[in-house]
């Protein structure tokens, strides 16, 4: 009962995230004319993009980071675009919604993979405010901690976690941002919000945006409309690989919009069968996907600019076409020359740059062969290298992404998507099999990570197993037309029976949509309550937890805490709100704090220590029972970098305040004076 309430308690928090997602967009986007499926989907990428550029404002004029100052700043640009819809309304008219039976259906059919997604949530995390005990883990949850503290979420300053003596660098801070407004907004601990939040990211807005680019793709086809929700939680690669791996929280957010934000590429190259948003919209909110997907992680960008290049390779040589038969072809050769020299350009630049160095030279060795890597796209197993031999292989949907590819033949609108396809697979078997840095001026843009690369495939085999799923019902349906069972069936009923009969048999090969798979990619990394064992060591285990809440008390809110993070005491920070020396187990440091990790134990007899203390206003020293990652000469160099923070027991300077089990314990520093 006590479990089925702290769910019941989590899905609040979770609308309150969800909230967050769509309501600032909604009225922004119903202020500017669209409607339906495109006012809702869009509505995700402008929250985005409104609330990590109030974030980045709002330093910048010293406003403190609250829930208050976000509405009010959100309800005046929603009234501003209001106020210029309305006041172009003659020129612009609002765009004309879909059928109400279409709307209708494409939400409806949301509901299958919401309730899907809500059952594998809750399988993989245990308890909704389960800690994902993995590296990157630690900089997120601290990010979050640090918004909180400061009440500053800009993005151009996260990335040092405001370390003492290092000037802030810039870490996209949109996840951070909104998971510090869903803690604002309902008191819940960092881990239930971080958990809550990409949960409404990963079962409604991934969904929804794949539901617009459908809608680009198939137009309002209701059948489409109705299998995208369901289909888009299917694949392992996204978005359950990257609630696995990492974790990837910021590139999750990131990815889930990215379709939407392919949607508007679509429209302003005018290859939608029917245009739900308009040229003249899309335009205008191009510059709000750049700075959601900038804002929320960067690398989303390149892989819309990669799915971009054939669209606009499309329209461009429509227009081309069209000009010739006009009499200035020389006009459609040079606009195509200009738009090859400005995407190499471009591509120049971000290959040369300084500015993306550290990202493009980020190393992950091969871990497989190219014909493997193929395998492992063909079959949907497209994984990173702690799965050598890839996710477990998807081969239903993998048969029907083949059939969606067959059809590309016929069906004009689903050739880019093929495009789109073959380069994501491309760039993966690169970064799988090969990863070389001559290889780096493709997919260092990714940091060279499989991982990354593969959840960029799910954008186009979604659309892909939705075409082969309406041809087999196509295919079915004709067969029910000449049966003498079904002697009368008009031929919507019937295409609707033909289509929920292979829906079920697609849910019964794959064992409902792979749902193991899934809740196994989730549980991945993250602390197992039920056996206790986690294969590459504990963060923070459920008694460092429990000591954690206790010495809260014991911890004035001003003073700083050394420790080891590689004991996982780094989480003290966003478990129980005390400020940690070191937040995160790989970020650059100062002289101050390099010195007080070697040295602090030698306050008594090293003059440079206590100056160092009081700087940094370090009063306590915290030891962990434990330590991260077990393995490996790089990570014990980085482990015993911290001498100085051994357990000092009864020598001078320290007072022990608290201390649990053989190895958890608290000490106040008393050799500095107050």
């Amino acid at each position: 009962m006590l479990v089925l309430l702290s769910w019941v308690e989590a899905g609040g928090v979770a609308i309150v995230g969800l909230a967050w997602l769509l309501v600032p967009g909604l009225l922004v986007t119903y202020g500017i004319g669209l409607r339906g499926i495109a006012a809702a989907a869009i509505a995700p990428v402008v929250s985005v993009g409104l609330v990590a550029t109030l974030a980045v404002v709002a330093a910048k004029l010293g406003l403190r980071w609250s829930v208050p100052l976000v509405l009010v700043v959100c309800l005046l640009v929603a009234v501003i675009t209001a106020g210029v819809g309305f006041a172009l309304r003659h020129r612009a008219p609002a765009r004309t919604a879909d059928p109400r039976s279409v709307t209708l259906t494409a939400f409806l059919g949301l509901l299958p993979a919401l309730a899907l997604g809500a059952v594998i949530m809750v399988l993989g995390l245990h308890h909704p405010d389960e800690l994902s005990q993995t590296y990157d883990a630690v900089f997120h949850y601290n990010a979050v901690a640090l918004i909180l503290d400061t009440r500053n979420g800009s993005s151009l300053t996260m990335g040092t976690l405001g370390t003492p003596g290092i000037p802030g660098v810039f870490y996209p801070a949109a996840w951070h941002d909104l998971t510090s407004l869903v803690v604002l907004s309902t008191g819940s601990s960092i881990p239930l919000a971080a958990n809550m939040f990409s949960a409404a990211a990963v079962l409604v807005v991934w969904p929804l945006s794949c539901l617009l680019l459908a809608r680009q793709i198939f137009g309002p086809s209701r059948i489409a409309l109705a299998l995208t929700g369901l289909v888009s939680i299917g694949f392992t690669a996204f978005p359950w690989g990257l609630l696995g791996f990492g974790i990837l929280w910021p590139n999750l957010l990131a990815m889930s919009i990215a379709p939407a934000g392919l949607a508007v590429v679509i429209s302003i190259t005018g290859l939608a069968p029917t245009d739900p948003i308009g040229r003249g919209r899309a335009w205008l909110l191009l510059p709000v996907v750049l700075l959601a997907g900038g804002f929320a992680q960067p690398n989303v960008l390149f892989s819309l600019a990669v799915l971009s290049l054939f669209p606009i390779a499309v329209a461009l040589g429509r227009r081309a076409i069209a000009l010739h038969r006009n009499g200035t072809l020389w006009r459609g050769i040079a606009e195509i020359v200009l738009a090859v020299v400005v995407a190499l350009a471009g591509w120049w630049f971000v290959a040369t740059t300084p500015a993306l160095a550290s990202v493009r030279t980020m190393y992950w060795p091969s871990f497989e062969t190219p014909a493997q890597a193929v395998g492992q796209v063909v079959a949907n197993a497209a994984s990173g290298p702690t799965f050598t031999n890839g996710f477990a292989a998807l081969w239903v949907l993998s048969a029907l992404v083949l059939i969606g590819l067959v059809l590309c033949r016929w069906q004009v609108t689903l050739r880019w998507v093929v495009a789109g396809y073959a380069v994501s697979a491309f760039l993966y078997v690169v970064t799988a099999a090969i990863n070389r840095p001559d290889t780096q001026k493709f997919t260092g843009y990714w940091y060279n990570d499989a991982y990354r690369l593969a959840a960029m495939l799910p954008i186009t085999t979604v659309p892909l197993a939705v075409a082969g799923i309406i041809f087999l019902a196509g295919k079915l349906g004709v067969l029910l037309d000449r049966s003498d069972r079904v002697p009368r069936a008009r031929r919507p009923v019937r295409t609707g029976l033909a289509t929920v009969i292979v829906l079920i048999l697609v849910l019964i090969g794959t064992k409902g949509l792979y749902l193991r798979d899934h809740v196994a990619q989730l549980t991945f990394r993250r602390t197992d309550t039920l056996t206790g064992y986690n294969p590459e060591g504990w963060l923070v285990n459920p008694a460092e937890q429990a000591f954690y809440a206790r010495i809260k008390q014991d911890i004035p809110a001003g003073s700083v805490v050394a420790d080891n993070p590689w004991d996982g005491s780094a989480l003290l920070w966003a478990l129980a709100d005390r400020r940690t020396l070191f937040a995160h187990l790989g970020i650059n440091t100062s002289p101050a704090q390099d010195l007080l990790a070697a040295h602090l134990d030698d306050l008594g007899t090293d003059p440079a220590v206590c100056p160092a203390v009081r700087q940094l206003h370090v009063g306590y020293l915290l030891i962990g029972n434990g330590r991260f990652w077990v393995s490996g000469p790089d990570v014990d160099a980085r482990v015993h970098a911290y001498p100085g923070f051994a357990d000092p027991g009864p020598n001078p300077g320290f007072q022990l305040v608290d201390s649990a089990g053989p190895d958890l314990r608290l000490y106040r520093v008393t050799g500095c004076g107050s």
